[in-house]
């Protein structure tokens, strides 16, 4: 299976997180985290040769680092 195939199939898939209202967090969702003193919107992504779901930042970064689901709101599904 390539990674295109798996990226498909995580679409949409819940991560096994909620946000800090208790709403779940699904792979495509938009969040809003407080960093460096502003509010920036990112969205959950997979990212196969990681094997792990992360946030990619609107500059198109993508963080590897572990989430913390408690800091974040979604914001669109």
């Amino acid at each position: 299976m390539n990674n295109q195939n798996v990226e498909e199939l995580f679409k949409g898939q819940f991560i096994g997180m909620f946000d800090m209202n208790g709403k779940p967090i699904h792979e495509g969702d938009s969040v809003q985290l407080y960093y460096k003193g502003e509010f920036v919107i990112c969205k959950i992504i997979y990212v196969p040769d990681w094997a792990m779901f992360c946030l990619q930042w609107p500059d198109g970064y993508k963080n590897k680092f572990p989430m913390d689901p408690e800091k974040y709101q979604v914001v669109t599904s």
